[in-house]
């Protein structure tokens, strides 16, 4: 027995930095604390937040540079074929919200299927998607504010028009403001904004269908040729541009802690989302290429133009109104997620503590509101849209794949997250990820055809042996179709659209990571929840060893 000792005092040592911690697994069943968030969202209100969060900047701003700069009318394409690619990773993201109905979002799909440093990768990526993405729309509204000025034939002051520095920084002291006052409004708790955000969403898409039904009686074929001015090629582009409009559907998911019946209203809120938002973005792209010509369509206040163009002032003014109240309800859901996403990973000790406290009175997280508030406001300050959108586009679209991902890697595990197969998903996914990568950047650099089929060659073989591999946890609640094929297919394409992005886009996430790692290795591996688990796991071995050596 006493021979033994020196080998259990090594045991009780947990080293936090190894590369077990990196890839530990949160237990499948997560659940969340009692009291912690007002359960009290209904289908309706989901279905709400997923419109207002995503019918925003995409449709009033983003689709003027698609328009004018990339597909011209084959722009209605784009939206086609970013919408399908949305509806793959929707699929994804309603198994995965039913399965772990918690307010971490694709953070925590990550942890569960993928482990802890790819949880927190997804989950500082986020930001990128929720905290910036309300930057980018507080731009956009600070754009039309600017056209109100116009419309009536005055110069707007540069405080509006926004202060250029250099060819980064573009100081807009108006833009701030209406991200203060969404903070505000979120303060007050998730109940009461889920009121605000109905009626304002309601008004969003009266202005849509404003638009299309009075724009559709000015609608000149001859602006529709020719369809496709810059090629398919454009229209792939077209869609790593207006893939913003849909960056939204999937905030949801931050709600899941708070909604009355998860497991049936998520599905229907992710999906109804989808459905709504491409719906008014076929008719808007069909009607605004059809009204003016694609060379001349504004790229900072296309709707309102467009009217302004054909003289219809009062039809510009209604529309800059309209557009400024979609706009606000964009950034309010916006404000809404990233607390959430803190939340959860604050009270799985990967983020400040802080940020896991809830108000008792509003039972909301009042403090990483104020935080996300006051972060979207100071970049709302000094960078432009353009920038924003594609930083966004990125973490988006990371997020997507890696839930892609999580989705079949969940279907081959037990109960106990162990996966019985020689050649492990994981492995196999990556490699897809890589070669669909690959793929992408041989379609963006018009690389000769054989290559880009042979590229497609290996991703076929992973998908088939994928097919024939036996899946042994499959969810009782909302299932994906056609798993592993659709998650797959989505891996690929999510893949394509990021590969299709500028090359800046891709190096400010690579800085942005690279300091996320940094938090991460100096806080959030060290006060992991799972550390606990570890250390109990170990000591419940010792006990095991001395019952035995006894």
């Amino acid at each position: 027995m006493a021979d033994q000792q020196p080998l259990i005092r090594n045991r009780k040592k947990h080293k936090v930095y190894s590369l077990n911690s990196l890839l530990r697994k949160y237990p499948l069943n997560v659940e969340e604390d009692k009291d912690s968030l007002n359960k009290c969202l209904t289908v309706v209100d989901i279905i709400s937040y997923g419109v207002g969060s995503t019918v925003g900047a995409g449709v009033f701003v983003s689709i003027g540079i698609a328009i004018s700069q990339k597909a011209g009318p084959g722009t209605l394409l784009s939206f086609i074929f970013s919408a399908l690619a949305c509806l793959i990773s929707a699929f994804c993201y309603s198994e995965f919200s039913t399965r772990i109905p918690v307010s971490g979002s694709a953070y925590t799909f990550a942890y569960v299927s993928l482990g802890e440093f790819a949880g927190w990768f997804i989950g500082w990526n986020l930001t990128l998607e929720y905290a910036i993405s309300a930057s980018a729309v507080a731009r956009g509204w600070a754009g039309y504010f600017q056209e109100i000025f116009v419309i009536f034939g005055h110069e707007a002051p540069e405080w509006i028009t926004g202060i250029s520095i250099n060819s980064f920084i573009n100081i807009s002291p108006l833009a701030p403001i209406i991200i203060v006052i969404c903070t505000l409004i979120l303060i007050f708790g998730v109940k009461d904004s889920a009121r605000f955000n109905l009626i304002i969403t309601i008004v969003n898409i009266v202005t849509i269908l404003f638009f299309i039904i009075t724009g559709s009686i000015y609608i000149d074929v001859k602006n529709w040729t020719p369809f496709l001015p810059f090629g398919m090629k454009g229209v792939f582009q077209g869609c790593s541009i207006i893939f913003f409009s849909y960056v939204g559907f999937d905030s949801v998911t931050t709600l899941a802690g708070e909604v009355k019946n998860p497991a049936r209203d998520l599905p229907i809120g992710i999906v109804g989302t989808l459905v709504i938002a491409t719906t008014l973005y076929i008719g808007v792209t069909l009607v605004l290429s059809g009204m003016v010509n694609y060379a001349n369509v504004s790229t900072n206040s296309p709707l309102s133009t467009a009217f302004e163009n054909i003289h219809m002032k009062w039809a510009a003014i209604l529309i800059a109104i309209g557009t400024l109240t979609s706009l606000t309800a964009s950034t309010l859901c916006s404000l809404l997620g990233q607390p959430r996403v803190y939340l959860q990973m604050a009270k799985d000790g990967l983020f400040f503590e802080r940020f896991a406290s809830v108000n008792q009175k509003t039972q909301t997280p009042v403090f990483g509101t104020i935080f996300t508030g006051v972060f979207a406001s100071i970049l709302a300050i000094v960078l432009d849209l353009d920038q924003l959108t594609n930083m966004i586009s990125v973490g988006t679209l990371l997020a997507f794949t890696v839930v892609c991902a999580g989705v079949v890697i969940m279907r081959f595990r037990d109960e106990d997250g162990v996966e019985h197969s020689k050649i492990p998903s994981p492995l196999l996914l990556f490699v897809l990820f890589i070669f669909a990568c690959l793929f992408g950047l041989s379609s963006s650099e018009s690389w000769h055809y054989g290559i880009q089929i042979a590229f497609c060659v290996p991703m076929l073989a992973i998908m088939i042996g994928l097919c024939f591999k036996k899946q042994i946890n499959i969810p009782t609640t909302f299932k994906c179709p056609f798993n592993p094929v659709v998650p797959c297919l989505g891996i690929i394409v999510n893949s394509y659209f990021i590969m299709h992005l500028s090359l800046d886009s891709l190096y400010r996430v690579l800085i942005w990571t690279a300091a996320g790692a940094l938090i991460y290795f100096a806080y959030g591996i060290r006060h992991s929840k799972l550390n606990e688990l570890d250390k109990n796991s170990t000591v419940e071995t010792i006990n095991d060893i001395n019952e035995i050596d006894s």
